[in-house]
């Protein structure tokens, strides 16, 4: 490992180590927990905070059952692994349409949208909802990223963000990946309001493609 992939470790793990938990609806003004770094980057230790369920993996590729192929509320056939390793991906797991809280992350990225696609980034959200329902909060809101209802809970229980606390509900949940395909960052919550804002992601995201370029 050379001086400058060291300096990076350094600097994502200070970004990572602080957390604090807010349940305020501003989910990009607010102080919010903050990713934690992926468990395949054994290179940085992080104390698993109190309130997240991380899924613990020796592994740099993630379960075929994970590796989704789906349609999204629009009809198109959104197959996780064409994107994965090509551009860097946000994948949010979002567990209604009527929370106010869901409701405020959806209007924040959307809001950020353009910040993604300067960074070729994809977004794509997964959720826990009737297609009908979904569809209705896109419009509402003016959503255009894809949306995935996954009303039974299917993709999430593969993702193991379904049923943390045992209430029958899914958690909201954000993976984000690099440019090579690789979890970089994540947060599963057991509380809902525990998310991280989408400043910090797209400052992952970035810190990622400039690593890659250097």
């Amino acid at each position: 490992m050379n001086i400058r992939t060291l300096s990076t470790i350094v600097i994502l793990t200070a970004l990572f180590a602080t957390a604090a938990c807010s349940s305020a609806l501003s989910l990009d003004s607010s102080p919010s927990p903050i990713l934690s770094p992926a468990p395949e980057d054994h290179s940085a230790t992080v104390e698993k905070p109190s309130y997240t369920d991380t899924i613990s993996s020796e592994s740099d590729s993630l379960p075929i059952e994970q590796v989704f192929s789906v349609s999204t509320i629009d009809g198109e056939n959104t197959r996780l692994e064409d994107l994965l390793g090509v551009t860097p991906v946000y994948l949010v797991f979002v567990p209604s349409t009527t929370d106010e809280l869901d409701i405020s992350q959806m209007r924040v990225i959307q809001s950020k949208i353009s910040e993604f696609d300067e960074l070729d980034a994809e977004v794509v959200v997964v959720i826990s909802d009737q297609p009908t329902r979904v569809i209705e909060m896109r419009d509402e809101l003016g959503l255009d990223f894809p949306l995935i209802a996954d009303p039974l809970n299917v993709v999430a229980s593969d993702w193991q963000v379904f049923d943390l606390n045992n209430s029958g509900e899914s958690s909201p949940a954000s993976f984000v990946f690099d440019a090579h395909g690789g979890l970089i960052a994540q947060l599963i919550a057991t509380d809902p309001g525990n998310r991280p804002t989408v400043t910090e992601v797209l400052s992952v995201i970035e810190e990622s493609l400039s690593v890659g370029a250097a």
